[in-house]
């Protein structure tokens, strides 16, 4: 249900999933501010109530040190701030416009992060995608990371850029004179993306300045970066039934255990590249 009214109460399901979210949420701002991808006040993560029409988001003007689940912002797919809840007296981020018409524009869409990371940013201010010369963008993005033209108003920044997402299945955009977006099916994917596109951008920047004068990057074929890409998706979707399996095995009977290959989450795994712990550091 949709409503920028007072609620008193959520279904007990609803109530427990808001929970989680807001307390994910928080926890990965910190990964932000570690990988070094957020400063000061700059910088959001949002993501979706799982079987809602609801979202958590940063709260505006808070600096990153003094968030916490009870500080997040619950609104719904309007961007209109659920009052009566934790959180609410608090201004959502500045851009809640833009991860509303994200959400709507795309039931994929589980997550969305925007930061102002250095090299990330710097692309999108020459206008310039992120150019897929590595195995490593071909496996996380499937191609060059496009630019979105900077459009104004936050509505038409976020037409702009689920136009973009959809047309290239793309997990990352650069909002042209702004900055990077990057989505996923949940926030730590969501996440992933932010670190991995930096990584990305600066990886770029420093073998450019190491060329000689007159060289240039040479780019993946596409044929290489679609095969690159479809052996990611496959592990991902092999994961994620393995996972489903393990949910759904039954546990009730005496003796009864799962399958030794599950995780017993319903999230497709992110990849031990950047564990909970461990946000590789960009700068």
């Amino acid at each position: 249900m949709r409503s920028g009214g007072q609620v008193n109460r959520f279904e007990p399901r609803v109530e427990v999933a808001v929970a989680r979210t807001r307390a994910e949420v928080a926890r990965l701002h910190k990964m932000l501010v570690r990988g070094g991808l957020v400063s000061w006040t700059s910088g959001v993560l949002s993501a979706r109530v799982p079987d809602s029409e609801l979202f958590v988001i940063k709260p505006g003007g808070l600096d990153h040190n003094e968030l916490s689940p009870e500080k997040m912002v619950l609104v719904d797919l309007d961007g209109r701030v659920v009052t009566g809840t934790p959180g609410s007296e608090l201004p959502p981020s500045r851009g809640v416009a833009v991860h509303a018409h994200l959400y709507r524009s795309s039931d994929r869409i589980g997550a969305v992060v925007h930061t102002h990371s250095p090299y990330a940013t710097a692309f999108a201010l020459r206008g310039e995608p992120v150019p897929c010369i590595s195995t490593g963008v071909a496996d996380e993005f499937g191609g060059d990371v496009p630019v979105v033209a900077y459009v104004g108003p936050d509505d038409r920044v976020g037409d702009a850029i689920a136009r973009t997402l959809t047309a290239s299945e793309a997990t990352a955009v650069l909002v042209e004179r702004h900055g990077p977006y990057t989505v996923g099916a949940d926030a730590r994917s969501a996440v992933r993306a932010a670190v991995l596109l930096e990584e990305a951008a600066r990886a770029v920047q420093l073998a450019r300045a190491g060329l000689p004068e007159g060289s240039a990057l040479t780019a993946l074929e596409p044929d290489e970066i679609h095969a690159i890409r479809e052996r990611r998706l496959r592990a991902d979707a092999e994961r994620a039934a393995e996972s489903a399996a393990a949910d759904s095995y039954p546990t009730s009977r005496p003796g009864a255990a799962r399958p030794s290959g599950g995780t017993g989450s319903r999230t497709t795994p992110i990849p031990s590249t950047v564990p909970d712990n461990d946000v590789r550091t960009t700068q």
